[in-house]
């Protein structure tokens, strides 16, 4: 039963319909808090990670790894809407209506994952008006008049610093990291009407057969594969009314095969939770560190107890 209850809010957070399930349950940044600082779900490609044996692992005499589906302790609906202005910069958030002459990306994520904290350390650098030369700024300070605004630069490293580097000034995050197996809608725009509606994968192919905006849809599985996942999955990438549908159908049908046996599960970074405000540069100054070495995931192990 709960398995078919889950689905079906699936199925809501990708068609847009019903606000209260959309704003308060899948992780669309509502709060006053959460829009101001930026805390949010970066979706990104899938890479590998490393798997290593969990604390519970220890008795090997009497522990075996638990299937991977088993492992994975949370089940979980996020949408992602970013922004991208003229200059290429990406602004992070959650929107139901988009401006006129606007470009989007609206990405909806269905994983079963784990969630592992990884300590990096970071630096900001900015350019300074008066000397042209870029200059260590604090993280969070807001950028004053000295520097360029879009200047930004991030170093990003999973490396303790020795001391002795003074410059960048480097500070100490643990960066959520979700390793995983899902599913991802992601739809591309350009909003050609004020006002056109993105808050779902449905309502955005309805805008799209109006003509209140167009672009281009895509359909992935993260760590799924299998003859069964590549039938079900559509190849259409226009953007309209019947691709939308056809997208949340194949959704439904690929996650009804997750627990079949002929079912290949590869755990992956799925996606990154950003816990401070950043853009685009940070972003992918941090997935770059991430993905230099494999990020290592704890598989726990289904111990039985020892014969007497």
């Amino acid at each position: 039963m709960w398995k078919k209850s889950f689905c079906a809010l699936v199925l809501i957070v990708l068609s847009g319909c019903g606000t209260m399930y959309s704003n308060e349950m899948f992780g669309k940044a509502n709060t006053a808090g959460e829009l101001e600082s930026g805390y949010t779900y970066i979706p990104i490609d899938p890479f590998p990670v490393q798997t290593v044996p969990g604390d519970n692992c220890k008795d090997t005499g009497n522990s075996t790894p638990r299937q991977l589906l088993d492992a994975l302790p949370d089940n979980a609906v996020r949408m992602l809407v970013e922004q991208f202005d003229s200059s290429g910069a990406v602004t992070y958030g959650a929107s139901k209506a988009a401006t006129k002459g606007g470009t989007y990306r609206v990405t909806v994520d269905y994983i079963n994952a784990d969630t592992i904290n990884v300590p990096v350390w970071i630096s900001k650098s900015m350019v300074n008006t008066k000397t042209g030369t870029y200059e260590p700024v604090y993280i969070f300070s807001q950028p004053s008049t000295d520097f360029i605004a879009e200047s930004a630069i991030y170093e990003v490293t999973r490396d303790e610093p020795a001391i002795k580097d003074s410059f960048p000034i480097y500070a100490q995050f643990n960066i959520p990291v979700y390793v995983g197996v899902g599913l991802r809608v992601s739809a591309n725009v350009y909003v050609t009407e004020a006002n056109a509606n993105i808050s779902g994968i449905g309502i955005i192919g309805a805008e799209a057969e109006a003509q209140r905006l167009k672009g281009s849809l895509v359909v992935q599985t993260l760590g799924i594969n299998g003859k069964s996942i590549a039938a079900a999955l559509p190849i259409q990438s226009e953007l309209n009314r019947t691709t939308a549908q056809n997208a949340i159908v194949a959704v439904g049908s690929i996650k009804a095969l997750l627990y079949a046996d002929e079912t290949i599960k590869s755990p992956r970074v799925v996606g990154i939770y950003l816990p401070f405000p950043g853009g685009k540069s940070l972003v992918n100054a941090i997935i770059s560190e991430l993905s230099k070495k494999r990020v290592k995931w704890e598989r726990p192990c289904l111990v039985t107890p020892k014969s007497s």
